[in-house]
């Protein structure tokens, strides 16, 4: 994945984004093309993914339609796969069109209810933009796109989590990522009220799968297979620096967007080319060998925290020591999942098998081992 930052600029000032850089770049159109150029010089894949981002990457919305003109003129013979995230703000009826006929899939960044949108999601000219933005979500959702709604979750937000599910569900909106903010921190009685909502929001879950209204809440959905497969309980960081490129407005490539703000981080530039050994160095350097706090936990393998590293360096200053906040949602999440993994199992249905087949498909093309818990489901349905 190859993600091109087109401006550090945004229309929003939310409270709660970690892309704090001390100067503002944009690309030029120059420097776009020479980016692709490096782009498609450096990947050896007939199949090449692209992510459009910012700031706010509609704000350039002139050198997406570029960038994709270029690609098709001159690189017919790849599989181009193209990905964005935006506000939603700035979406238009011409563009929805742009990513019908492109291989797109779009995040939409929206935090759900009016009541939690607004605290945090605010706009630099003051306006709301509200009804707006649900208008061109809607659009998106009604074209046919691929589409995940990210709705951030802060603290002052924990108390309308169910409501913005069930608003959000409501709207038909049915692929949502209720995202933790990564600075997010917990008091006794925030994470008290965090269990609450998490299982309000379980019971809204499985009623709608009983009824036949399956929806995908990824930090539910996306951890199935951690539950079901045997990791061998370890740290397994994910592929940033690797097979996952940031591209900064100037051209310097860094591996993860959780680093982008910081030049330490820079593993090269399309002017010359992405030193691979220096960004596994990079996460190397930050591995803490003497990590007590992951040992003895029970949910590791499940735990999101053993697989993004850079998310836990932001706030440990280690890739493999997660926030202490990161333990606390993730021992909420994980008897959650693992209710709706038995209540799939119990159901002994068609829906099960057509929910939870695709991951035994994917394992058995592996050599990774189920778990107990994985051999009890896979008999069961």
């Amino acid at each position: 994945m190859y993600t091109i930052y087109l401006t550090t600029e945004c229309n929003f000032c939310c409270s709660y984004c970690y892309e704090d850089y001390a100067k503002r770049s944009e690309l030029t159109e120059e420097k776009l093309i020479k980016t692709i150029k490096f782009i498609f010089k450096h990947s050896s894949s007939n199949k090449v993914l692209i992510d459009f981002m910012g700031g706010e990457p509609l704000l350039k919305k002139e050198l997406i339609y570029k960038a994709i003109d270029y690609i098709e003129l001159n690189y017919p013979e790849k599989e181009v796969k193209y990905f964005m995230t935006t506000n939603c703000s700035l979406i238009d009826d011409a563009f929805i069109e742009l990513m019908k006929k492109t291989k797109f899939t779009v995040r939409l960044s929206f935090d759900g209810c009016i009541e939690a949108h607004s605290l945090n999601r605010i706009v630099k000219n003051g306006e709301l933009y509200y009804e707006n933005i649900i208008e061109n979500i809607v659009k998106i959702r009604q074209s046919g796109v691929p589409y995940s709604v990210r709705m951030t979750i802060t603290e002052n937000t924990i108390p309308y989590m169910y409501k913005s599910i069930i608003y959000l569900h409501e709207l038909g909106l049915d692929n949502i990522c209720m995202i933790p903010d990564v600075n997010l921190s917990f008091s006794r009685e925030t994470l008290q009220e965090f269990k609450n909502q998490s299982n309000l929001i379980l019971k809204y879950y499985l009623n709608e799968y009983d009824e036949g209204r399956k929806f995908t809440i990824d930090q539910f959905d996306g951890k199935f297979l951690n539950i079901l497969c045997d990791f061998g309980n370890r740290f397994s960081m994910c592929d940033a620096g690797i097979h996952s490129f940031k591209i900064m407005p100037d051209g310097n490539i860094f591996p993860c967007g959780f680093l982008t703000n910081n030049e330490k981080f820079i593993i090269g530039n399309i002017d010359d080319k992405i030193d691979i050994e220096r960004a596994s160095q990079l996460a190397i350097s930050l591995f803490d060998k003497n990590n007590t706090k992951c040992k003895n936990c029970n949910i590791k393998d499940f735990c999101h925290g053993m697989k993004c590293g850079y998310m836990n360096y932001i706030r440990t200053g280690s890739i493999n020591i997660p926030a202490d906040s990161t333990c606390e949602y993730e021992q909420v999440f994980f008897p959650i999942v693992n209710k709706i993994l038995e209540h799939i199992a119990t159901q002994n249905d068609d829906k099960g098998r057509q929910v939870l087949g695709p991951h035994y498909r994917y394992l058995s093309t592996t050599r990774l081992k189920l778990s107990n818990i994985g051999e009890k489901v896979k008999k069961a349905i």
